[in-house]
């Protein structure tokens, strides 16, 4: 049985966020299934200067960490925005986005998820 897995970030694919409206957003899932996650999945993410990921909801909860930039956070009570060394909790089923369409530095930031079965 595998209990350590260690790889560079910049190893995992990148790929576009897959959400109609999305720009300028990639993901790279760093823990999942594939590396023998049973329980929880962790994405990075990146959103340009001039992205978005638009408002959407689904019914797993959301941990965030902000790892670098800024962004307005779309759906919180006065889209709010988040940056660096905040730290973001989205509610199953509450309607959120990231908006960087005015900033000039990438917005990153590392998003763990309950591990679903189709990831």
């Amino acid at each position: 049985m595998r209990v350590l897995h260690i790889i560079n970030y910049k190893k995992r694919e990148e790929r576009p966020v897959e959400l109609v409206g999305a720009d300028r957003a990639t993901v790279r899932w760093l823990v999942d299934h594939t590396t023998g996650a049973k329980t929880y999945a962790m994405r990075y993410f990146e959103i340009k200067p001039g992205g978005l990921i638009p408002l959407h909801h689904h019914p797993e909860e959301h941990e965030i960490f902000v790892l670098s930039g800024q962004a307005k956070v779309l759906g919180s009570a006065e889209d709010a925005t988040a940056q660096k060394d905040d730290v973001i909790f989205v509610a199953p089923n509450e309607p959120h986005g990231y908006d960087n369409k005015h900033s000039k530095e990438t917005f990153r930031f590392i998003c763990v998820i309950p591990l679903l079965k189709s990831d």
